[in-house]
């Protein structure tokens, strides 16, 4: 009788075929930066294999700081605006240095990098993604906002749902961006939620957390 595959390979074995192909694509990326016109395009691969291979748990996790995950988050925006073409974003972050998150750094770092991905996919021209924190009693709250297009008000109230995109006709978009947003703050004990900008075009997200739960998780570490 045959041996049945250990179900809990299933993942490391993933991250081994991925591995390989993360190495395709640096081996790529040194190709191109001896290239001087192509030194910019092939940091950018670097930089993606490296969020790719934080992402499957390839390069060991740490405990957030929100400062670290969303200067991550920024980067991973600003690369797919330029290699996509997109309209450039401008960010301004007002945070406080030292802010911890619960859980692990990969996982918050798709949480803004979705949040930002999901404004520069509707960005028609430069825009600007403004970043807040502020501490209420044992709660954090951070504000995501940006002065894009906003949100149609027909799907607002289901924007966290899988399958509903924010981009107008798309039909090459999963819809999946804000579903793993919410999913993963509400792992968290988190709340996040959706809105347009009461005087000016644009969206904000907000995202509530026990910072109780966080500073203590980070204490432990």
């Amino acid at each position: 009788m045959e041996d049945s595959i250990d179900p809990d390979l299933t993942h490391e074995c993933l991250i081994h075929d991925l591995n390989n192909v993360f190495e395709t694509i640096t081996e790529a990326a040194e190709l191109l930066s001896s290239d001087r016109q192509w030194r910019s395009l092939a940091a950018t691969l670097r930089r993606s294999v490296d969020r790719g291979k934080r992402l499957v748990g390839a390069i060991p996790d740490h405990t957030p700081d929100l400062a670290a995950v969303i200067d991550d988050a920024i980067q991973s925006a600003q690369d797919f605006c330029i290699t996509a073409r997109k309209p450039r974003i401008e960010f301004l972050a007002n945070l406080s240095a030292g802010i911890p998150l619960p859980g692990s750094a990969k996982e918050w770092e798709r949480v803004f990098a979705n949040l930002f991905l999901n404004a520069a996919q509707a960005f028609r021209r430069p825009g600007l993604i403004e970043i807040a924190a502020e501490r209420e009693e044992d709660n954090l709250k951070i504000l995501v906002a940006d002065n894009g297009p906003g949100i149609p008000e027909e799907i607002l109230s289901r924007v966290f749902r899988p399958n509903v995109s924010t981009k107008p006709g798309s039909t090459r978009r999963s819809g999946l961006g804000l579903h793993i947003v919410a999913s993963i703050v509400r792992r968290y004990d988190g709340k996040v939620t959706a809105g347009n900008r009461e005087k000016s075009s644009g969206a904000v997200f907000t995202i509530s957390l026990p910072f109780a739960t966080a500073r203590s998780q980070a204490a432990e570490q």
